[in-house]
């Protein structure tokens, strides 16, 4: 039976082998036409994205494990850029946990078509529209999702969007909805998918207003065992805050804060759970020294974790408990356009206990894909 199973990993990992490699000549050749051709709407792209994660993780393990997350993720990307506005793109995500050779190692396939257009009628008025339908690069995604939606721990083995990204962006503010399907239906696995829209204004460069909303589902098997359940989640932030960094010496100083609220149902037991309470969040940044702050105080969130977990609540499991207060020190010791190096200490308080999560991270980004 091992052998068996060692087979069929072989073998789907093969499969995904020359997937990628045809897909890479595919797109190399239209790209080499595009090089030798004289039309000039053609240009070809390239990438490579690098990432590499320390995380230790020590403390009180009521809603988080004590453990050590050591990874490197490569990611190369090859692409066509046809008449400015459309691309093509593919590639791979190489995911090797650090210390246990090629044991556990994973590769997810990156194919997405991007269309992006930009309306300018003068230099304050632009509108900037990108659609993109595959398996998408979350590090396209104008903001990242607030931690009580997307925890650190999904981020680092889900790097892409596996859907729909959409994005409007105007010059003090932008919109962004996302289609992310999780899972395919099936005997062995459960559909699931969240569709997330996130946007924010800024007005005279201090004050600011937006919201997270999002549609979470979790469906049953197919066929489904008896007492499997269609499980529901949504959610809603709308938040408002201050960015004085234009108005100090800081390089960042920012406060803001909102009500979250969540309706949580598990069709096969009972009606909606309502759960809310005050998120707040604030961060300075000055030189290499920065420090940010997040509070939560309110209802327990995710009510059915404890039978689901991050198959249907992906945010930090912290936020359970009916007060959090999440405070990260950290210092961007090289930040520029190509590549971040940084360390994080992460002090986690509730009122069940304290951890301590220490982070250093690389990443680099290069080649012309994401521009």
């Amino acid at each position: 039976m091992y052998c068996l199973s060692v087979g069929k990993a072989i073998f789907a990992k093969k499969k995904t082998m020359r997937f990628l490699r045809f897909i890479t000549i595919l797109l190399l050749a239209l790209s080499s036409n595009a090089v030798f051709s004289a039309e000039p709407n053609y240009k070809f792209l390239w990438g490579v994205d690098a990432n590499t994660v320390f995380d230790n993780r020590e403390g009180d393990q009521t809603y988080a494990p004590q453990q050590t997350i050591f990874f490197s993720r490569l990611s190369p990307t090859v692409g066509v850029q046809i008449m400015g506005e459309h691309k093509l793109v593919a590639g791979t995500h190489y995911i090797q946990p650090i210390g246990i050779g090629y044991k556990d190692n994973k590769f997810i396939p990156t194919a997405y078509y991007s269309f992006k257009h930009t309306a300018v009628k003068d230099s304050s008025n632009y509108r900037k529209w990108t659609v993109c339908f595959g398996m998408i690069p979350r590090r396209l995604m104008s903001r990242r999702l607030p931690a009580i939606l997307w925890s650190d721990s999904m981020d680092y083995y889900n790097p892409n969007i596996r859907g729909i990204l959409l994005q409007c962006e105007k010059k003090n503010a932008f919109h962004e909805l996302t289609l992310d399907w999780r899972s395919l239906q099936s005997a062995e696995q459960r559909e699931a998918f969240n569709v997330n829209y996130n946007f924010e204004r800024l007005i005279h460069n201090t004050f600011f207003f937006g919201g997270n909303a999002q549609l979470n589902h979790l469906a049953k098997r197919n066929p489904a065992p008896e007492g499997e359940g269609v499980n529901d989640d949504m959610f809603l932030y709308p938040f408002a805050g201050f960015n004085f960094a234009s108005r100090t010496p800081f390089d960042q100083l920012y406060l803001k804060a909102g009500y979250a609220v969540s309706f949580d149902r598990c069709r096969a037991i009972g009606d909606w759970e309502v759960d809310g309470g005050v998120l707040a969040e604030f961060g300075l940044l000055w030189k290499k020294i920065g420090i940010k702050e997040t509070l939560y105080a309110g209802d327990r969130q995710f009510p059915l974790y404890p039978m689901y977990g991050s198959l249907l609540n992906m945010g930090d499991p912290h936020y359970q408990s009916n007060f959090y207060s999440l405070t990260s020190i950290y210092s961007p010791i090289v930040w520029n356009e190509y590549i971040s190096f940084g360390a994080t200490l992460d002090f986690h308080a509730t009122k069940e206990g304290m951890s301590c999560y220490q982070r250093v991270v690389l990443k680099m980004n290069l080649g012309n894909v994401d521009n």
